[in-house]
């Protein structure tokens, strides 16, 4: 839905392709549960704004939404609206209209999703509803607009939104299915200027039996296979016999208002896990900018605008002061019912991943989650974030486990420095990537002001969050309370931390914090002595965190440091880092050959997406680094995520010639588990140097060298 267009919406279009599905219901959400299951989102998705599009809005959460009565439950019915009752001023800055974003707290991955109203939201001047499903990474994992339009439009404009072709292949609307389509192509970022806009996607007017705007609802459901996505739209009364069945047959369905299929398009990689929102904005971008509201026509169709039919100047105007204006601007939803294909209906074993995941209970001690996957393996694993954190899952966790069933039940024991708030959860796999996801859920550990327990033991000696990067950037990896007095607290770190942040509230008697080093997990295996942190402080870890897999850290005390007394030995650092000696050794090496430890993999590929052939292959050692010979034909790095450099980060030198020779045009960088696309997109070069990145050896930052300037024509 909202999407980032400034232009007219159009349509979408399709074709029945593939062959009808079979399915058994999963989940209801309904009145029982609607407000539990949904998360009331007070801002959109970018940090820098309130609204994704620069909406005239303010977000409601769900306690001060039922309060203000924008969101209800009444006779098995849910009610989701807007202020219509207060009158505001004319004022862009605020104060803003109270309406909803509405989001589930849970994701899917292919299935079906019926959704059932009662209701439909009534056009109106400056409003823009949106039914609609939303991937992590906009545009990355898709989008894909069921119920959308705005102002006084006359019919219901689907759209559907993609990656680049180079990306996801060719997305376009199958021409057969019964909506007219105004623009088919979906790539998000395709425009030429007539019908379609970058940021409009693939579009299509239901011009017939559409339900837009209807004060009896309607019904949606919103079909997703391996190989197609389809969306269908019924009248109240017109919809197949089986709508209501628990195990319905898509096969009666008929036509579909829109459909778009492979093999042209890759679902599959165009789609990742999609969320399901109810949005109610006003003004923004494109409705309320001055086109649309004072020169184009409010149905899209002909006649008058909006600032004719209102008499306001602005979108933001007649928004501000016409409160009852949007009395009926509301979703009346009885249920949204999620179905799950019946495994025999599946053509192959191998269908793309499905997943859930949900929240069943939560407590101090324990996060209790339910999941399920298609793709089951004994390295999947469940690990929650903060909301705002912007790297999940690429980096870190607050806390994590195995899931190692195909379905299931899994407690997490959040940490005792997990404070209150709003987190997310992830299913993965064990290279991280996204099975199922939950988008939001609130933790409230339970109160620890109890008279009957000592205060003295859950008071904190310090605090201590472990990071990826040695100057304490980038994700956490653990966040850890020690407690005074205790002996100290074994963390593991996996090779995954290179530094560690000691928040300025730590209160060890000498102001430092004493850390060991371990070989292994748990604080077993060799030990190579001590370091020391100040609290208050960045504290960068011996060896980068190659050469260990877990910490003992404690307060510091003087009359307990064995070295220092000369009681005992630490061992000696060993000849090849822990961490990398092992895992990342080529199979058929030797198990003494020490080279081999890996500093980080990648694939050279044509494509300056990442995808296509692949041109090379190259495991890079730790060490100097190594000379790729290029030939004019890559035009990305798709590098994986086992690189381990120690900030996280690959430098990439460009050459003229074949071996590193010739011209030097310089550095980029780019971060592990990325697609990096080149300069120049290949053109200009016939070698790379790629080597883990050190500020210590960036010689153009530090001025001690000069990078040739690229010829007047391509090199190759």
């Amino acid at each position: 839905m909202p999407s980032l267009v400034s232009c007219l919406l159009a349509g979408l279009a399709v074709v029945d392709r593939a062959a009808a599905a079979k399915y058994s219901l999963s989940q209801t959400y309904d009145s029982s549960n609607f407000l539990k299951e949904f998360h009331f989102r007070e801002t959109g998705t970018l940090p820098d704004r309130q609204d994704d599009n620069w909406s005239w809005v303010k977000y409601q959460n769900v306690k001060d939404a039922e309060e203000k009565g924008l969101a209800s439950v009444k006779d098995s019915k849910v009610y989701l609206g807007v202020d219509y009752k207060t009158q505001l001023k004319n004022d862009e800055a605020g104060p803003r209209r109270d309406t909803l974003r509405v989001q589930s707290k849970w994701s899917f991955r292919e299935g079906l999703v019926i959704t059932r109203f009662y209701h439909m939201p009534e056009p109106v001047c400056g409003a823009w509803p949106a039914y609609w499903t939303l991937g992590e990474n906009w545009p990355l994992n898709g989008e894909i607009d069921m119920y959308e339009g705005w102002n006084l439009h006359k019919v219901n404009k689907p759209a559907i939104h993609t990656a680049p072709k180079g990306t996801v292949g060719q997305c376009y609307l199958d021409s057969s299915a019964s909506a007219k389509i105004v623009s088919e192509d979906c790539d998000n970022a395709f425009q030429n200027n007539r019908n379609a806009w970058a940021g409009q996607g693939c579009q299509v007017e239901e011009e017939k039996d559409g339900i837009w705007g209807s004060p009896d609802g309607g019904i949606q459901a919103l079909e997703w296979t391996k190989d197609t996505i389809k969306l269908y739209t019924w009248q109240i009364g017109k919809a197949p016999k089986n709508i209501d069945s628990d195990t319905p047959d898509t096969s009666s369905w008929g036509t579909p208002t829109v459909q778009l299929s492979s093999p042209r398009c890759d679902t599959s990689k165009a789609f990742g896990n999609q969320t399901i929102l109810f949005t109610l904005p006003f003004c923004g971008n494109p409705p309320g900018n001055e086109q649309f509201w004072t020169q184009l026509p409010a149905d899209s169709k002909g006649g008058k605008t909006c600032k004719e039919i209102t008499g306001a100047d602005t979108c933001v105007k007649y928004v501000a002061e016409n409160p009852e204006a949007f009395k009926n601007f509301y979703f009346g939803v009885n249920d949204v019912r999620l179905f799950v294909q019946d495994a025999e209906d599946s053509e192959d074993d191998k269908k793309d991943t499905k997943g859930q995941l949900s929240l069943d209970s939560s407590s101090s001690a324990a996060l209790t989650f339910k999941y399920a996957t298609s793709q089951s393996s004994s390295d999947n694993w469940i690990g929650i974030w903060p909301e705002d954190d912007a790297q999940a899952p690429t980096w870190g966790s607050t806390t994590w486990d195995y899931a190692k069933e195909s379905s299931g039940s899994l407690k997490l024991t959040p940490p005792s420095s997990m404070k209150a708030g709003k987190y997310k959860a992830y299913l993965l796999s064990s290279d991280r990537k996204i099975l199922a996801f939950l988008s939001t859920f609130d933790y409230k550990p339970e109160s620890s002001d109890n008279s009957d327990s000592d205060s003295s033991s859950k008071s904190v000696a310090f605090s201590v969050k472990t990071h990826y990067n040695v100057n304490c950037g980038g994700s956490v990896n653990n966040n850890v309370d020690i407690k005074p007095g205790s002996n100290g607290v074994c963390v593991r770190t996996n090779c995954d931390v290179g530094s560690l942040e000691i928040p300025s509230v730590g209160s060890c008697p000498d102001g430092q914090v004493r850390i060991s080093y371990w070989q292994n997990a748990d604080c077993g295996g060799e030990w190579y002595g001590y370091g020391y942190g100040s609290r208050g402080t960045c504290r960068g870890l011996w060896s980068n965190g190659w050469g260990f897999k877990s910490l003992w850290i404690s307060c510091a005390d003087p009359a307990s440091d064995c070295i220092q007394q000369g009681t005992c030995t630490a061992d000696p650092e060993p000849a090849t880092e822990v961490c990398r000696a092992g895992a990342d050794t080529k199979p058929d090496a030797a198990a003494d050959k020490k080279t081999d430890a890996a500093a980080f993999h990648l694939k050279t590929r044509y494509s300056g997406s990442c995808t296509g052939a692949v041109h090379n292959d190259v495991t890079v050692p730790h060490g100097n680094g190594q000379c790729i010979d290029t030939g004019c034909a890559v035009g990305s790095l798709d590098i994986d995520s086992v690189g381990n450099c120690p900030d996280g980060e690959l430098r990439i030198s460009y050459w003229d010639q074949p071996g590193c020779g010739g011209k030097w045009y310089g550095y980029g960088y780019a971060s592990r588990n990325t697609c990096r696309s080149l300069w120049s997109g290949g053109w200009n070069f016939k070698s790379l140097w790629v080597s883990c990145a050190k500020q210590s050896d960036d010689c153009v930052s530090r001025g001690t060298c000069t990078i040739d300037d690229p010829s007047g024509s391509n090199v190759c």
